[in-house]
C-alpha cells in the first residue's frame, strides 16, 4: 500500500468582512517546506494588532485597516509560491528530475547572491516590507479630536 503526501495551497479571497478579519492559516495555508506558516502568522498578528491598537487609540481612522490585507495578502502569496515550489522539488520522482534539481541547487550553492536571495526568502527577511505600517498621519487621539465620538463600546488601549 502507497501513502500519498497530499499538500494543499490555499489563500482566502479576502483577509476582512466587516468587523471580522482573518490571519495565520485561517487566512493562508502551505505546505511546511521552509517553515514559513508559524512566521507568516506571527507577523499577520502583529500587524493587526498595530493598526486595531491605532484606530482604537484614535492615531488612525478605521478606514486604515485595509492596509492589513494590502500588506500581509501579498506576502502570504509570496510564501505560497516558495513553499509549492519547494515541495514539488522535494517531491519529484523523476531521477532526470532529481538529477537536475540536485545540479542546480549545486550551482546556486556557489553562488553568493543568488544564495543571499534565497537565504533571505526561506528567513521572511525579503518580505520586511509587507510587515510595516506606515507612519500615522496624526498624533495619538487626534482622530478622536476632529471625528464624532468612537464607539462607546470600544476600549482604549494602553
Amino acid at each position: 500500500m502507497e501513502l500519498a503526501f497530499r499538500v494543499h495551497h490555499r489563500l482566502v479571497r479576502s483577509y476582512r468582512k466587516d468587523r471580522l478579519f482573518l490571519m495565520g492559516d485561517a487566512a493562508h495555508v502551505h505546505s511546511p517546506a521552509g517553515g514559513q506558516g508559524m512566521n507568516t502568522g506571527i507577523v499577520d498578528a502583529v500587524v493587526l494588532g498595530q493598526l486595531l491598537g491605532d484606530v482604537v487609540n484614535g492615531v488612525r481612522p478605521e478606514a486604515e485597516l485595509e492596509r492589513y490585507e494590502t500588506l500581509r495578502r501579498p506576502a502570504a502569496q509570496e510564501v505560497l509560491d516558495l513553499a509549492g515550489m519547494m515541495t514539488g522539488m522535494a517531491l519529484t520522482h523523476s531521477p532526470v528530475k532529481r538529477f537536475v534539481r540536485n545540479l542546480v541547487l549545486s550551482v546556486l550553492n556557489l553562488t553568493p547572491f543568488l544564495k543571499r536571495r534565497i537565504a533571505l526568502k526561506l528567513s521572511g527577511l525579503s518580505r520586511a516590507p509587507l510587515a510595516r505600517l506606515p507612519a500615522p498621519a496624526c498624533e495619538p487621539g487626534a482622530i478622536g479630536r476632529t471625528q464624532p465620538k468612537a464607539n462607546p463600546e470600544l476600549k482604549l488601549a494602553a
